[in-house]
């Protein structure tokens, strides 16, 4: 058992649960990657933590509390709970204009139940807005009755942590494989450029999807010098978009410590760390 204070990162990809823990204060290495496998469907523990799910999905976090000294829990939350858009920085400052668009983009949602975050990007006369229902943040923040710190992550922001972490430089995409669903955040010099999701029934047809995306996101279609991946099935997708991002990037799929710059006491585990990756990330203070 530890005896320091730790931090918890939590991210759910394929039925598992990932987690990792890191002391407090730590940049680089982390004390435990783990795997949690359910046989119940984690998206309804998600909607409904009253549900059996949601009780068994709590009693998980309430054993990792027991055996670490935890101090901050941070979960990813699923890009499908949320929405993402840019705004001009002029109604992000008038706040007028800025309730309307986002009773516009959330119409019908009472402005109680909606939680809303402003991120900066690269172009400063531009705001990136993260929407969410407030009720489902709750959810995943009350999975946890001891740890007060519980923050939830969207995958733009993992870019975020993954950049001060390791200092990839230049540009790059960081691109997270979910279920029926793929992010894509673009970074420049450090700094947050843009993102997007793209949801798809079949992996077949991610190719065609993302040149329908790419005619009104240009950056799709600009120069990364890196490409990462994460998630789930993440070599499928990599090999879907290939021919569809500049063929000069590095392409890396983050599915080892030594590709994500970071130590942990066992080397080789049961599951595919490119899903573990967002947990990792979480875990470590590196602000």
């Amino acid at each position: 058992m530890s005896t320091g204070a730790s931090n918890l990162g939590v991210c759910f990809f394929a039925g598992r649960m990932l987690y990792s823990v890191a002391e407090k204060g730590e940049k680089n290495s982390v004390q435990r990657i783990g795997s949690y496998e359910f046989s119940f469907d984690i998206m309804d523990a998600l909607l409904d933590p009253g549900s059996e799910a949601g009780t068994q999905l709590k009693a998980v976090f309430k054993d990792l509390e027991q055996e670490f000294s935890l101090e901050s829990i941070r979960i990813l939350s699923y890009p499908a709970h949320e929405c993402w858009t840019a705004l001009p920085k002029v109604v992000f400052d008038d706040s007028e204009e800025r309730e309307q668009h986002i009773a516009i983009l959330m119409k019908g949602v009472p402005r109680e139940d909606i939680e809303v975050t402003w991120h900066a990007v690269s172009k400063t006369q531009f705001k990136f807005l993260c929407l969410r229902r407030a009720h489902l943040m709750n959810n995943y923040r009350n999975f946890s009755d001891q740890v007060a710190i519980n923050e939830c992550c969207s995958d733009f922001e993992i870019g975020g942590i993954w950049s001060t972490h390791h200092r990839p430089g230049g540009s790059f995409l960081l691109i997270g494989c979910h279920k029926n669903l793929i992010t894509i955040s673009s970074y420049l010099l450090g700094s947050f450029r843009a993102a997007t999701y793209i949801s798809y029934d079949d992996p077949e047809d991610i190719p065609y999807l993302w040149l329908q995306h790419a005619e009104h996101s240009s950056w799709l279609r600009g120069l990364h010098e890196h490409v990462y991946y994460f998630g789930e099935d993440c070599h499928e997708i990599a090999l879907k978009l290939r021919s569809f991002i500049d063929h000069s990037s590095s392409q890396v799929v983050l599915n080892s410590l030594e590709s994500m710059g970071v130590d942990a006491e066992e080397e080789t585990y049961g599951f595919d760390l490119a899903s573990a990756f967002p947990a990792i990330m979480m875990s470590l203070d590196i602000e």
